[in-house]
């Protein structure tokens, strides 16, 4: 979610738009200059798991009424209970749903309880709700009756080159955070049965409870060839997705994964469990397999393997399908026109 906010803020900049990102103060900096028309403001809160980002979007959402700003635009579920806030100061607002966040197993069953309110507070809060998937779109259409916005993640297509400098295709990737339902651990079972000669490499950090990254370490102690390099900067990641053979996303729980859209652009054949969500972004370019079962998962790997004449076609078909409905230009277009319906009178 931080990666395509900040992706799109910038390509927002670009077009003139001021924009301003309420941050909190973790110590983190962006790791290359913004545009001059993007603005950081910091909001404290409390440093824990529970109440963290409640107290820091309730903080922002005040401090929003007090400033120049013609659109708030939250995003996730959490934040949206506060989306009415800044309409009280006659300001627009605008919810972007990035999944189903109390399906995580991170929650406890109050904060699961919560999240689920305010998939009610993300649809009848702002002025309107997008979501970043058909999926979602038609979920909570259903279960609400009310009209959202489908407005996806995109990413740009990146020149792939065969020639000198060409990087051999010789791992096996995962990408994305280190939490219990990416189910990571399944992946691990599948590979350490199959044992093949190319790397498997978990790019990623812990979630805000380091347990189940050192639980993916314990099972993954005694094979030297699964390698952890922690979290990547955006040359390394580059240099991973030009390397990998196949990319795994082996996830129960997604909204629009940008990591899965990530390695199609670079023409990575996906392989996916088989959840609506990657199936509506991979289509008939990913190999899919039963979500949780690592024998299905190391089979349909196996099966990669020993023919890489269809890994190879799975992975052109992805990348067209990535340049072809996950364009910048088309997503920018979409919510710079949402925002400028909701200044007319």
């Amino acid at each position: 979610m931080e990666i395509a906010v900040h992706d799109t803020a910038c390509r927002l900049a670009e077009r003139g738009h001021e924009i301003i990102v309420y941050c909190r103060p973790d110590g983190t900096t962006a790791n290359h200059p913004l545009p001059e028309n993007i603005r950081l403001i910091y909001i404290p809160t409390l440093n824990t798991k529970y109440l963290g980002a409640f107290i820091h979007a309730l903080l922002s959402s005040l401090h929003v009424l007090f400033i120049k700003a013609d659109i708030v635009h939250y995003q996730a579920l959490g934040p949206s209970f506060f989306s009415f806030l800044p309409r009280l100061s006659g300001k627009k607002t605008v919810v972007t749903i990035h999944s189903l966040d109390w399906k995580r197993k991170k929650w406890n069953a109050f904060a699961r309880s919560f999240l689920k309110l305010c998939e009610f507070t993300a649809v009848f809060f702002p002025n309107k709700t997008i979501t970043v998937s058909r999926t979602l779109k038609k979920y909570y259409e259903s279960r609400f009756g009310k009209k959202a916005r489908y407005i996806p993640n995109a990413v740009s297509t990146p020149e792939i080159s065969t020639g000198p400098g060409f990087k051999q295709r010789d791992i096996i990737l995962f990408t994305g955070r280190l939490v219990p339902e990416k189910r990571v651990d399944c992946l691990i079972r599948a590979y350490n049965d199959i044992r093949p000669d190319m790397d498997l490499v978990i790019a990623g950090g812990p979630g805000s409870d380091p347990k189940y990254a050192f639980y993916l370490r314990d099972i993954a102690a005694g094979n030297d060839k699964i390698k952890f390099p922690g979290r990547v900067g955006a040359g390394q990641l580059d240099d991973l997705y030009r390397r990998a053979y196949i990319f795994v996303l082996p996830s129960e729980v997604e909204g629009s994964p940008l990591s899965l859209l990530e390695a199609m652009s670079y023409g990575v054949c996906p392989v996916t469990a088989d959840i609506p969500e990657c199936a509506e972004i991979a289509g008939d370019a990913a190999v899919y397999f039963r979500p949780g079962d690592h024998i299905d998962l190391r089979d349909k790997i196996k099966s990669l393997i020993d023919a890489s004449s269809v890994c190879a076609e799975k992975g052109a078909v992805a990348r067209t399908r990535a340049a072809e409905n996950y364009r910048w230009e088309g997503v920018i277009d979409a919510l710079a026109g949402l925002y400028v319906s909701l200044k007319r009178p």
